[in-house]
Protein backbone atom coordinates (compact mmCIF):
# COMPACT_ATOMS: atom_id res chain seq x y z
CA UNK A 1 0.00 0.00 0.00
CA UNK A 2 2.79 2.54 0.95
CA UNK A 3 4.36 2.15 -2.51
CA UNK A 4 1.11 2.82 -4.10
CA UNK A 5 0.60 5.94 -2.25
CA UNK A 6 4.60 6.81 -3.33
CA UNK A 7 3.70 6.09 -7.00
CA UNK A 8 0.14 8.04 -6.54
CA UNK A 9 1.94 11.32 -5.18
CA UNK A 10 4.72 11.31 -8.58
CA UNK A 11 1.52 10.74 -10.89
CA UNK A 12 -0.29 13.49 -9.50
CA UNK A 13 2.17 15.99 -9.45
CA UNK A 14 3.57 15.02 -12.92
CA UNK A 15 -0.30 15.20 -14.35
CA UNK A 16 -0.81 18.36 -12.38
CA UNK A 17 1.84 20.15 -13.95
CA UNK A 18 0.16 18.20 -17.39
CA UNK A 19 -2.90 19.70 -17.02
CA UNK A 20 -1.42 23.36 -15.73
CA UNK A 21 0.67 23.74 -18.80
CA UNK A 22 -1.75 22.30 -21.41
CA UNK A 23 -5.13 24.27 -19.77
CA UNK A 24 -4.48 27.18 -22.43
CA UNK A 25 -3.85 25.31 -25.07
CA UNK A 26 -7.12 22.22 -24.83
CA UNK A 27 -9.30 25.13 -24.24
CA UNK A 28 -9.30 26.36 -27.93
CA UNK A 29 -11.32 22.86 -28.47
CA UNK A 30 -13.58 22.86 -25.54
CA UNK A 31 -14.87 25.28 -23.12
CA UNK A 32 -13.31 25.57 -19.81
CA UNK A 33 -16.07 23.66 -18.07
CA UNK A 34 -15.36 21.13 -19.81
CA UNK A 35 -11.72 20.87 -19.28
CA UNK A 36 -12.05 21.38 -16.25
CA UNK A 37 -14.39 18.59 -15.52
CA UNK A 38 -12.60 15.92 -17.66
CA UNK A 39 -9.31 16.61 -15.85
CA UNK A 40 -11.49 16.30 -12.63
CA UNK A 41 -12.99 12.90 -13.77
CA UNK A 42 -9.17 11.90 -14.64
CA UNK A 43 -7.77 12.73 -11.31
CA UNK A 44 -10.32 10.96 -9.44
CA UNK A 45 -10.45 7.82 -11.24
CA UNK A 46 -6.86 7.77 -10.76
CA UNK A 47 -7.21 8.77 -6.93
CA UNK A 48 -9.72 6.24 -5.79
CA UNK A 49 -8.25 3.57 -8.02
CA UNK A 50 -4.95 3.76 -6.09
CA UNK A 51 -6.19 3.90 -2.52
CA UNK A 52 -8.81 0.98 -3.77
CA UNK A 53 -7.50 -2.51 -2.11
CA UNK A 54 -10.13 -3.98 -4.14
CA UNK A 55 -10.91 -3.74 -8.16
CA UNK A 56 -14.71 -3.97 -7.69
CA UNK A 57 -14.65 -0.79 -5.49
CA UNK A 58 -12.83 1.13 -8.47
CA UNK A 59 -15.15 -0.44 -10.86
CA UNK A 60 -17.88 0.84 -9.09
CA UNK A 61 -17.09 4.37 -8.80
CA UNK A 62 -15.81 4.10 -12.25
CA UNK A 63 -19.45 2.68 -14.10
CA UNK A 64 -21.00 5.11 -11.86
CA UNK A 65 -18.90 8.49 -12.43
CA UNK A 66 -17.65 7.81 -16.17
CA UNK A 67 -22.32 7.43 -16.49
CA UNK A 68 -22.79 10.27 -14.97
CA UNK A 69 -20.34 12.60 -17.12
CA UNK A 70 -21.67 10.55 -20.24
CA UNK A 71 -24.89 12.20 -19.62
CA UNK A 72 -23.03 15.88 -19.01
CA UNK A 73 -20.35 15.75 -21.79
CA UNK A 74 -20.95 17.55 -25.04
CA UNK A 75 -19.01 15.03 -26.60
CA UNK A 76 -18.32 11.87 -24.31
CA UNK A 77 -15.31 9.90 -27.16
CA UNK A 78 -13.38 13.14 -26.12
CA UNK A 79 -13.83 11.80 -22.71
CA UNK A 80 -12.88 8.27 -23.43
CA UNK A 81 -9.97 9.09 -25.03
CA UNK A 82 -8.58 11.11 -22.19
CA UNK A 83 -9.14 8.49 -19.26
CA UNK A 84 -8.82 5.15 -21.31
CA UNK A 85 -5.19 4.93 -19.58
CA UNK A 86 -6.00 5.91 -16.39
CA UNK A 87 -5.30 2.46 -14.60
CA UNK A 88 -3.68 -0.60 -16.24
CA UNK A 89 -5.99 -2.83 -18.06
CA UNK A 90 -6.38 -6.00 -15.88
CA UNK A 91 -8.81 -8.70 -15.99
CA UNK A 92 -11.81 -9.57 -13.61
CA UNK A 93 -14.33 -12.25 -13.82
CA UNK A 94 -18.06 -11.12 -12.64
CA UNK A 95 -19.31 -13.97 -10.95
CA UNK A 96 -22.46 -15.06 -12.56
CA UNK A 97 -26.36 -16.44 -10.75
CA UNK A 98 -27.51 -18.73 -13.63
CA UNK A 99 -23.85 -19.41 -14.92
CA UNK A 100 -20.47 -19.75 -12.97
CA UNK A 101 -18.81 -16.34 -14.72
CA UNK A 102 -20.30 -14.31 -16.90
CA UNK A 103 -17.21 -12.17 -18.83
CA UNK A 104 -14.32 -10.63 -17.35
CA UNK A 105 -14.35 -6.91 -16.86
CA UNK A 106 -11.48 -4.88 -18.16
CA UNK A 107 -10.67 -0.69 -17.61
CA UNK A 108 -12.00 -0.62 -21.54
CA UNK A 109 -14.84 -2.60 -20.75
CA UNK A 110 -16.10 -0.49 -18.18
CA UNK A 111 -15.00 2.50 -20.32
CA UNK A 112 -17.32 0.66 -23.06
CA UNK A 113 -20.20 0.08 -20.80
CA UNK A 114 -20.45 3.73 -19.34
CA UNK A 115 -19.29 5.88 -22.23
CA UNK A 116 -19.94 3.80 -25.55
CA UNK A 117 -22.69 2.31 -24.92
CA UNK A 118 -25.04 5.05 -23.85
CA UNK A 119 -22.87 7.62 -26.43
CA UNK A 120 -24.82 5.28 -29.34
CA UNK A 121 -27.96 5.77 -27.84
CA UNK A 122 -27.40 9.75 -27.87
CA UNK A 123 -26.69 9.10 -30.98
CA UNK A 124 -29.72 7.43 -32.76
CA UNK A 125 -32.19 9.31 -29.80
CA UNK A 126 -30.63 13.04 -31.43
CA UNK A 127 -30.90 11.74 -34.95
CA UNK A 128 -33.31 8.55 -35.82
CA UNK A 129 -32.93 8.40 -39.69
CA UNK A 130 -29.58 9.80 -40.38
CA UNK A 131 -27.86 8.07 -43.21
CA UNK A 132 -24.08 7.93 -40.80
CA UNK A 133 -25.97 5.67 -38.69
CA UNK A 134 -26.48 3.04 -41.28
CA UNK A 135 -24.26 0.10 -42.02
CA UNK A 136 -21.22 0.99 -44.36
CA UNK A 137 -19.35 -1.50 -46.38
CA UNK A 138 -16.36 -1.09 -44.15
CA UNK A 139 -19.05 -1.61 -41.10
CA UNK A 140 -19.79 -4.82 -42.84
CA UNK A 141 -16.53 -6.52 -43.69
CA UNK A 142 -15.40 -5.94 -39.92
CA UNK A 143 -18.68 -7.28 -38.79
CA UNK A 144 -17.65 -10.25 -41.15
CA UNK A 145 -14.67 -10.80 -39.88
CA UNK A 146 -15.45 -10.53 -36.34
CA UNK A 147 -18.42 -13.39 -36.97
CA UNK A 148 -15.38 -15.31 -38.70
CA UNK A 149 -13.66 -15.66 -35.38
CA UNK A 150 -16.86 -16.48 -33.68
CA UNK A 151 -18.08 -19.58 -36.20
CA UNK A 152 -14.80 -20.74 -36.12
CA UNK A 153 -14.37 -21.97 -32.88
CA UNK A 154 -18.22 -22.81 -32.23
CA UNK A 155 -17.37 -26.65 -32.53
CA UNK A 156 -15.15 -26.78 -29.85
CA UNK A 157 -17.06 -24.70 -27.29
CA UNK A 158 -20.56 -24.68 -25.35
CA UNK A 159 -23.54 -22.23 -26.59
CA UNK A 160 -23.13 -20.31 -23.36
CA UNK A 161 -19.32 -19.47 -24.13
CA UNK A 162 -20.33 -18.65 -28.14
CA UNK A 163 -23.09 -16.06 -26.89
CA UNK A 164 -20.30 -14.62 -24.10
CA UNK A 165 -17.74 -14.10 -26.90
CA UNK A 166 -19.98 -12.84 -29.24
CA UNK A 167 -21.01 -10.09 -26.72
CA UNK A 168 -17.30 -9.43 -26.46
CA UNK A 169 -16.64 -9.15 -29.44
CA UNK A 170 -18.75 -6.68 -30.28
CA UNK A 171 -17.72 -4.47 -27.10
CA UNK A 172 -14.14 -4.76 -27.58
CA UNK A 173 -13.79 -3.89 -31.38
CA UNK A 174 -17.07 -3.45 -33.40
CA UNK A 175 -18.37 -0.87 -31.06
CA UNK A 176 -15.22 1.26 -30.93
CA UNK A 177 -14.95 1.46 -34.58
CA UNK A 178 -18.84 2.02 -34.69
CA UNK A 179 -19.19 5.22 -32.65
CA UNK A 180 -15.99 6.85 -33.88
CA UNK A 181 -16.21 6.37 -37.59
CA UNK A 182 -19.59 8.22 -36.70
CA UNK A 183 -18.22 11.63 -35.40
CA UNK A 184 -20.12 14.06 -38.01
CA UNK A 185 -18.47 17.47 -37.03
CA UNK A 186 -14.73 18.64 -37.63
CA UNK A 187 -14.82 20.54 -34.01
CA UNK A 188 -16.22 17.36 -32.14
CA UNK A 189 -12.84 15.23 -34.39
CA UNK A 190 -10.48 18.48 -32.99
CA UNK A 191 -11.86 17.41 -29.67
CA UNK A 192 -10.91 13.83 -29.67
CA UNK A 193 -7.53 14.46 -31.35
CA UNK A 194 -6.50 16.87 -28.28
CA UNK A 195 -7.99 14.73 -25.79
CA UNK A 196 -5.87 11.65 -27.05
CA UNK A 197 -2.70 13.76 -27.12
CA UNK A 198 -3.57 14.91 -23.45
CA UNK A 199 -3.66 11.44 -22.30
CA UNK A 200 -0.61 10.48 -23.90
CA UNK A 201 0.65 14.08 -22.59
CA UNK A 202 0.13 12.67 -19.18
CA UNK A 203 1.67 9.51 -19.44
CA UNK A 204 5.06 10.66 -21.61
CA UNK A 205 6.23 12.40 -18.03
CA UNK A 206 5.49 9.16 -16.24
CA UNK A 207 7.15 7.23 -19.00
CA UNK A 208 10.20 9.49 -18.61
CA UNK A 209 10.18 9.05 -14.94
CA UNK A 210 9.86 5.00 -14.56
CA UNK A 211 13.00 4.69 -17.59
CA UNK A 212 15.37 6.80 -15.50
CA UNK A 213 14.16 6.05 -12.02
CA UNK A 214 13.87 2.49 -12.82
CA UNK A 215 10.61 1.84 -11.25
CA UNK A 216 7.42 0.97 -12.83
CA UNK A 217 4.69 3.14 -11.37
CA UNK A 218 1.49 1.25 -12.03
CA UNK A 219 2.36 -2.47 -11.42
CA UNK A 220 1.84 -2.49 -8.08
CA UNK A 221 -1.50 -1.46 -8.36
CA UNK A 222 -2.07 -4.58 -10.38
CA UNK A 223 -0.38 -6.83 -8.43
CA UNK A 224 -2.30 -5.62 -5.10
CA UNK A 225 -5.67 -5.73 -6.52
CA UNK A 226 -4.69 -9.45 -7.70
CA UNK A 227 -3.71 -9.90 -11.44
CA UNK A 228 -0.04 -9.08 -11.21
CA UNK A 229 1.48 -8.30 -14.93
CA UNK A 230 4.16 -11.14 -14.67
CA UNK A 231 5.53 -9.35 -17.62
CA UNK A 232 5.92 -6.14 -17.49
CA UNK A 233 9.58 -5.68 -16.03
CA UNK A 234 11.23 -6.26 -19.42
CA UNK A 235 15.16 -4.17 -19.49
CA UNK A 236 16.65 -3.01 -22.50
CA UNK A 237 20.56 -2.86 -22.47
CA UNK A 238 20.34 -2.36 -18.84
CA UNK A 239 17.46 -0.10 -18.69
CA UNK A 240 13.44 -0.72 -17.38
CA UNK A 241 11.60 -0.67 -20.40
CA UNK A 242 8.65 2.10 -19.68
CA UNK A 243 4.62 1.34 -19.54
CA UNK A 244 3.04 3.72 -17.61
CA UNK A 245 -0.62 2.77 -17.47
CA UNK A 246 -0.58 0.66 -20.80
CA UNK A 247 0.29 -2.40 -19.52
CA UNK A 248 3.03 -3.26 -22.05
CA UNK A 249 5.91 -1.08 -23.01
CA UNK A 250 5.18 -1.80 -26.93
CA UNK A 251 1.74 0.07 -26.40
CA UNK A 252 3.18 3.05 -24.77
CA UNK A 253 5.44 3.45 -27.42
CA UNK A 254 2.61 2.98 -30.15
CA UNK A 255 0.11 4.84 -28.45
CA UNK A 256 2.24 7.78 -27.74
CA UNK A 257 3.88 7.52 -31.49
CA UNK A 258 0.03 8.74 -32.42
CA UNK A 259 -0.34 10.77 -29.84
CA UNK A 260 2.77 12.58 -31.56
CA UNK A 261 1.16 12.48 -34.95
CA UNK A 262 -2.15 14.22 -33.59
CA UNK A 263 -0.03 17.23 -31.80
CA UNK A 264 1.65 17.95 -35.78
CA UNK A 265 -2.10 18.55 -36.88
CA UNK A 266 -2.70 20.78 -32.75
CA UNK A 267 0.61 22.48 -32.72
CA UNK A 268 -0.86 25.06 -34.92
CA UNK A 269 -2.82 25.88 -32.07
CA UNK A 270 0.25 26.76 -30.11
CA UNK A 271 1.01 29.93 -29.29
CA UNK A 272 4.27 29.64 -27.69
CA UNK A 273 6.87 28.07 -29.86
CA UNK A 274 8.78 26.76 -26.45
CA UNK A 275 5.95 24.81 -25.61
CA UNK A 276 5.10 23.54 -29.05
CA UNK A 277 9.01 21.90 -29.22
CA UNK A 278 9.03 21.07 -25.29
CA UNK A 279 6.21 18.97 -26.26
CA UNK A 280 7.58 17.03 -28.95
CA UNK A 281 10.56 16.82 -27.10
CA UNK A 282 9.15 15.12 -24.16
CA UNK A 283 6.86 12.57 -26.76
CA UNK A 284 9.89 11.67 -28.37
CA UNK A 285 12.08 10.66 -25.07
CA UNK A 286 8.72 9.43 -24.22
CA UNK A 287 9.34 7.01 -26.95
CA UNK A 288 12.21 6.26 -26.58
CA UNK A 289 11.79 5.56 -23.02
CA UNK A 290 9.32 2.70 -24.40
CA UNK A 291 12.56 0.42 -25.18
CA UNK A 292 10.17 -0.43 -28.46
CA UNK A 293 12.26 -0.52 -31.36
CA UNK A 294 8.28 -1.28 -33.24
CA UNK A 295 7.70 1.94 -31.67
CA UNK A 296 10.72 4.01 -32.67
CA UNK A 297 10.17 3.24 -36.23
CA UNK A 298 6.39 3.81 -36.46
CA UNK A 299 6.97 7.44 -34.68
CA UNK A 300 9.44 8.47 -37.77
CA UNK A 301 6.89 7.20 -40.06
CA UNK A 302 4.19 8.81 -38.88
CA UNK A 303 6.19 12.20 -38.99
CA UNK A 304 7.43 11.08 -42.66
CA UNK A 305 4.20 10.25 -43.88
CA UNK A 306 2.73 13.46 -42.23
CA UNK A 307 5.41 15.84 -43.71
CA UNK A 308 5.13 13.71 -47.08
CA UNK A 309 1.26 14.94 -47.41
CA UNK A 310 1.31 17.79 -46.61
CA UNK A 311 1.16 21.00 -49.90
CA UNK A 312 4.45 21.91 -48.79
CA UNK A 313 5.81 18.38 -48.33
CA UNK A 314 9.28 19.11 -50.33
CA UNK A 315 10.51 22.20 -47.89
CA UNK A 316 9.28 20.76 -45.03
CA UNK A 317 10.86 17.12 -45.88
CA UNK A 318 13.97 19.12 -45.94
CA UNK A 319 14.00 20.51 -43.04
CA UNK A 320 13.29 16.75 -41.40
CA UNK A 321 15.98 15.44 -43.21
CA UNK A 322 18.43 18.62 -41.65
CA UNK A 323 17.29 18.10 -38.41
CA UNK A 324 17.52 14.35 -38.03
CA UNK A 325 21.17 14.07 -39.94
CA UNK A 326 22.03 16.69 -36.99
CA UNK A 327 20.69 14.77 -34.50
CA UNK A 328 22.02 11.85 -35.44
CA UNK A 329 25.60 13.03 -35.71
CA UNK A 330 25.44 14.71 -32.41
CA UNK A 331 24.14 11.41 -30.91
CA UNK A 332 27.42 9.06 -32.80
CA UNK A 333 29.80 11.62 -31.45
CA UNK A 334 29.01 11.34 -28.12
CA UNK A 335 28.10 8.73 -25.29
CA UNK A 336 24.76 8.71 -26.52
CA UNK A 337 25.62 6.14 -29.50
CA UNK A 338 25.44 3.59 -26.89
CA UNK A 339 22.40 4.34 -25.49
CA UNK A 340 20.55 4.96 -28.46
CA UNK A 341 21.83 3.95 -32.02
CA UNK A 342 23.16 1.03 -30.95
CA UNK A 343 20.11 -0.20 -29.97
CA UNK A 344 18.18 0.95 -33.18
CA UNK A 345 17.08 -2.12 -35.33
CA UNK A 346 18.89 -3.36 -38.56
CA UNK A 347 22.11 -0.85 -37.58
CA UNK A 348 22.00 -1.40 -33.95
CA UNK A 349 23.85 -4.29 -32.31
CA UNK A 350 22.05 -4.73 -28.84
CA UNK A 351 19.22 -7.20 -27.88
CA UNK A 352 18.96 -8.71 -31.51
CA UNK A 353 17.26 -11.99 -29.93
CA UNK A 354 13.93 -10.10 -30.62
CA UNK A 355 14.59 -9.90 -33.99
CA UNK A 356 15.86 -13.40 -34.32
CA UNK A 357 13.15 -14.51 -32.82
CA UNK A 358 10.75 -12.83 -35.53
CA UNK A 359 12.34 -14.13 -37.89
CA UNK A 360 12.50 -17.52 -37.05
CA UNK A 361 8.19 -16.85 -36.08
CA UNK A 362 7.88 -15.66 -39.99
CA UNK A 363 9.36 -19.19 -41.08
CA UNK A 364 7.45 -21.02 -38.73
CA UNK A 365 4.29 -19.52 -39.58
CA UNK A 366 3.83 -19.74 -43.37
CA UNK A 367 4.07 -23.70 -43.71
CA UNK A 368 1.62 -23.85 -41.45
CA UNK A 369 -0.52 -21.09 -43.04
CA UNK A 370 -0.39 -23.11 -45.82
CA UNK A 371 -1.45 -26.32 -44.40
CA UNK A 372 -4.69 -24.54 -43.55
CA UNK A 373 -4.53 -21.79 -45.92
CA UNK A 374 -8.34 -20.68 -46.03
CA UNK A 375 -9.94 -20.75 -41.91
CA UNK A 376 -7.10 -21.43 -40.48
CA UNK A 377 -6.11 -23.45 -37.31
CA UNK A 378 -8.07 -22.67 -33.63
CA UNK A 379 -4.91 -25.10 -32.05
CA UNK A 380 -2.27 -24.07 -34.09
CA UNK A 381 0.21 -23.35 -30.89
CA UNK A 382 0.37 -26.94 -30.74
CA UNK A 383 2.75 -27.14 -33.93
CA UNK A 384 4.67 -24.23 -32.71
CA UNK A 385 6.11 -25.76 -29.62
CA UNK A 386 9.54 -24.85 -30.68
CA UNK A 387 9.05 -20.92 -30.15
CA UNK A 388 8.26 -21.25 -26.98
CA UNK A 389 10.31 -18.52 -25.06
CA UNK A 390 11.84 -18.85 -21.72
CA UNK A 391 8.92 -16.89 -19.98
CA UNK A 392 6.78 -20.33 -20.78
CA UNK A 393 4.61 -18.32 -23.80
CA UNK A 394 4.66 -18.18 -27.79
CA UNK A 395 4.37 -15.07 -28.88
CA UNK A 396 3.29 -14.43 -31.85
CA UNK A 397 4.01 -10.52 -32.27
CA UNK A 398 3.31 -10.01 -35.97
CA UNK A 399 -0.21 -8.98 -35.73
CA UNK A 400 -0.78 -10.23 -40.02
CA UNK A 401 0.99 -14.00 -38.80
CA UNK A 402 -1.62 -14.08 -36.49
CA UNK A 403 -5.05 -13.51 -37.91
CA UNK A 404 -4.04 -16.06 -40.71
CA UNK A 405 -2.50 -18.52 -38.27
CA UNK A 406 -5.73 -18.84 -36.33
CA UNK A 407 -8.74 -17.52 -39.00
CA UNK A 408 -6.75 -18.10 -42.57
CA UNK A 409 -6.36 -15.81 -45.56
CA UNK A 410 -10.31 -15.56 -45.48
CA UNK A 411 -9.97 -13.82 -41.76
CA UNK A 412 -6.88 -12.01 -42.92
CA UNK A 413 -8.74 -10.48 -45.78
CA UNK A 414 -10.91 -8.91 -43.98
CA UNK A 415 -9.12 -7.82 -40.86
CA UNK A 416 -6.70 -5.90 -43.58
CA UNK A 417 -9.53 -4.47 -45.61
CA UNK A 418 -10.91 -3.06 -42.68
CA UNK A 419 -7.65 -0.66 -42.69
CA UNK A 420 -7.49 -0.18 -46.38
CA UNK A 421 -11.12 1.13 -46.57
CA UNK A 422 -10.73 3.29 -44.39
CA UNK A 423 -6.97 4.70 -45.73
CA UNK A 424 -8.98 4.70 -49.18
CA UNK A 425 -11.76 6.87 -48.00
CA UNK A 426 -9.68 8.87 -45.51
CA UNK A 427 -6.53 9.44 -48.50
CA UNK A 428 -9.41 9.99 -51.24
CA UNK A 429 -11.42 12.78 -48.04
CA UNK A 430 -7.62 14.44 -47.49
CA UNK A 431 -6.96 14.86 -51.37
CA UNK A 432 -10.29 16.88 -51.20
CA UNK A 433 -9.76 18.58 -48.40
CA UNK A 434 -6.98 20.34 -49.33
CA UNK A 435 -9.02 22.18 -52.18
CA UNK A 436 -11.29 24.32 -49.80
CA UNK A 437 -9.59 23.88 -45.73
CA UNK A 438 -5.95 23.32 -45.26
CA UNK A 439 -6.86 23.26 -41.45
CA UNK A 440 -8.94 20.22 -42.29
CA UNK A 441 -6.42 18.91 -44.79
CA UNK A 442 -4.19 19.02 -41.86
CA UNK A 443 -6.58 17.03 -39.87
CA UNK A 444 -6.61 14.65 -42.46
CA UNK A 445 -2.62 14.26 -42.83
CA UNK A 446 -2.33 13.72 -39.20
CA UNK A 447 -4.91 10.72 -39.43
CA UNK A 448 -4.08 9.26 -42.52
CA UNK A 449 -0.25 9.41 -41.21
CA UNK A 450 -0.94 7.81 -38.06
CA UNK A 451 -3.02 4.49 -39.32
CA UNK A 452 -0.54 4.13 -42.58
CA UNK A 453 2.32 4.45 -39.94
CA UNK A 454 0.51 1.52 -37.47
CA UNK A 455 0.40 -0.94 -40.81
CA UNK A 456 4.09 -1.44 -39.84
CA UNK A 457 3.54 -1.47 -36.15
CA UNK A 458 0.72 -4.19 -36.35
CA UNK A 459 3.92 -6.70 -38.29
CA UNK A 460 6.10 -5.43 -35.23
CA UNK A 461 3.25 -6.24 -32.09
CA UNK A 462 -0.03 -6.85 -33.08
CA UNK A 463 -2.93 -4.93 -33.46
CA UNK A 464 -4.95 -2.93 -30.48
CA UNK A 465 -7.73 -0.81 -29.89
CA UNK A 466 -6.22 2.01 -30.96
CA UNK A 467 -5.81 0.75 -34.55
CA UNK A 468 -9.66 0.66 -34.94
CA UNK A 469 -9.66 3.98 -33.34
CA UNK A 470 -7.82 5.26 -36.46
CA UNK A 471 -9.90 3.85 -38.58
CA UNK A 472 -13.03 4.89 -37.51
CA UNK A 473 -11.72 8.19 -37.35
CA UNK A 474 -10.23 8.43 -40.74
CA UNK A 475 -13.69 6.56 -41.74
CA UNK A 476 -15.41 9.95 -39.92
CA UNK A 477 -13.23 12.17 -41.44
CA UNK A 478 -14.44 11.05 -44.97
CA UNK A 479 -17.85 12.40 -43.91
CA UNK A 480 -17.05 15.27 -42.07
CA UNK A 481 -14.66 16.26 -45.57
CA UNK A 482 -17.90 15.40 -47.69
CA UNK A 483 -20.69 17.54 -45.74
CA UNK A 484 -17.86 20.41 -46.20
CA UNK A 485 -17.36 20.22 -49.76
CA UNK A 486 -21.55 20.39 -50.08
CA UNK A 487 -21.59 23.38 -47.91
CA UNK A 488 -18.87 25.48 -50.02
CA UNK A 489 -20.24 24.06 -53.52
CA UNK A 490 -23.75 25.80 -51.63
CA UNK A 491 -22.05 28.74 -50.67
CA UNK A 492 -20.30 29.47 -53.89
CA UNK A 493 -24.10 28.54 -55.78
CA UNK A 494 -25.39 31.22 -54.21
CA UNK A 495 -22.57 33.99 -54.48
CA UNK A 496 -22.85 32.44 -57.99
CA UNK A 497 -26.93 33.53 -58.37
CA UNK A 498 -26.55 36.99 -56.41
CA UNK A 499 -23.76 37.62 -59.15
CA UNK A 500 -26.11 36.97 -61.64
CA UNK A 501 -28.99 38.84 -60.44
CA UNK A 502 -27.21 41.58 -59.69
CA UNK A 503 -25.95 41.76 -63.79
CA UNK A 504 -29.12 41.24 -64.62
CA UNK A 505 -30.12 44.11 -62.75
CA UNK A 506 -27.77 46.27 -64.07
CA UNK A 507 -28.91 45.62 -67.56
CA UNK A 508 -32.43 46.00 -67.23
CA UNK A 509 -31.92 49.62 -65.70
CA UNK A 510 -28.78 50.39 -68.31
CA UNK A 511 -30.41 49.45 -71.13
Amino acid sequence: MLTNLKALVVIVVLAFAVFHLARRFCVQFMSEGTFDRRRNIWFALTIVAFLSPSFWLYAAFALGLLYWSTARDENPLALYVLVTFTVPNVHFYIPGVVFQQLFDLTQYRILSLAILIPAVFQMWKHSPGSPSNRLKLVDVVLIAFLLLQVVLLMPYESLTNTMRRTFLIILDTYLVFYVFSRISEKGKMADVLVCFWLSCALMAPVAIFEWAKGWLLYTELASAWGDPNVFAWIFRDGSVRAQAATDHSLNLGYVLAVGLGFFLYLRNRVTSAALSWLAIAVFSVGIFASGSRGAWITAALVVLIFVLVRPDSGRQLAKVAVFSAVVVAVMYMTPLRESVIDRLPIIGTTDQDTVIYRQQLADASWPLIRLNPFFGDPFVYLRMEALRQGQGIIDIVNGYLFTALFTGLVGFGLQVSVLAISIFHGGSALVRARRFDADLGSMGAALLSTLLASLFFIAAAGYSTTTYILAGLLMAYATIVARQARNVALARDEVSDKSSVTSSKRLSTNP
